[in-house]
């Protein structure tokens, strides 16, 4: 597990090392002169509508398995998983919204967290065949839109799918009994609302980094479209710390080819990560805090033999 950690931290510091060698920190601090007030507020407004989103559609796909959660919990926690996906790879973090509920809760919660992640892929992946299909319609736009009609069933078979996450013979045998119990609740669930949603929420963070964009350098919204899916895969790839480094680079790749600065280009996908998950990250410790829910130091941490041992001693 330390070895893990630390390779991902060996490869976002050789990235960002890469990084700052090709470009100066003095080219990234220009590339904030001049920068957009009104682009980086617009931004904002496309965060707030993304969290409202995701809090709406939290909420009801929680009510659409069966489990009734009040405002104040289902909106702690959706942050309290930005929290948690903000300090491990992948944003696997995000799986935790249903360590900020009540214990005997927490695996119904843990089904629909997976559903509603997947559903997020769901639209990234939608996003990425839109892109494929400006960049290069034919044949490559084609192949990836056959390839996305084909697989339409199976996204809308993901509750069908998720119940049977349950029986993965590598979770605890207490918390397998609970999430197989979970997992009836999960056919109940109707997807074409919920990928909606989905849709909606994705389509404004690439909104947000869009404008973020905007606020440092006119770009059009087909280099965002072609930009966005490629960088969000790879900085949700648990090779690195948060995405960083890699994300960046990723972004100053791609944008390159639509005359975007290499500074440029990685102050917004930090702007991007800021705005998109460390706000948000930051809102969700604090309610807990305030609240006085700690924030969980392992995820079902109970449920592994030995957990008693540990405690006792």
């Amino acid at each position: 597990m330390r070895g893990k950690r630390l390779l991902r931290i060996g490869i976002s510091t050789a990235v960002v090392t890469a990084i700052l060698v090709h470009v100066p920190g003095r080219a990234l601090q220009g590339a904030f002169r001049g920068v957009s007030l009104a682009w980086l507020l617009a931004a904002l407004f496309c965060v707030a509508g993304m969290l409202a989103a995701r809090y709406y559609r939290w909420r009801r796909l929680l009510a659409a398995g069966g489990f009734a959660m009040s405002r104040r919990d289902a909106g702690r926690s959706l942050l309290g998983g930005f929290t948690l996906s903000l300090i491990t790879p992948g944003r696997a973090g995000e799986l935790g919204r249903c360590l900020f509920v009540e214990e005997a809760a927490r695996a119904p919660v843990l089904m629909l967290n997976v559903l509603d992640r997947a559903l997020d892929t769901w639209a990234l992946l939608t996003c990425a065949v839109l892109s494929l299909m400006a960049l290069n319609p034919r044949p490559h736009g084609i192949f990836a839109l056959g390839v996305w009609l084909a697989l339409l069933p199976a996204a809308m078979g993901l509750p069908a799918f998720v119940s049977h996450v349950g029986g993965i013979p590598w979770w605890p045998a207490a918390l397998r009994e609970k999430l197989h119990a979970a997992s009836r609740r999960m056919m109940d669930v109707r997807v074409p609302a919920f990928s909606a949603w989905a849709l909606i929420s994705t389509g404004l963070d690439l909104l947000t980094f869009y404008c973020l964009l905007r606020a440092l350098q006119p770009v059009s919204l087909v280099a965002v479209l072609m930009t966005f899916p490629l960088m969000i895969i790879v900085g949700g790839l648990p090779i690195s710390i948060s995405g960083l480094g890699p994300r960046e680079g990723v972004a100053a790749v791609l944008l390159a080819r639509y005359a975007v600065p290499s500074a440029v280009a990685i102050d917004a996908t930090l702007l991007f990560w800021v705005f998109s998950a460390v706000l948000p990250a930051v809102a969700g410790g604090a309610w807990s805090l305030v609240s006085g829910v700690p924030l969980p130091r392992f995820a079902f941490e109970e449920n592994y033999p030995g957990a008693a041992e540990k405690q006792s001693a």
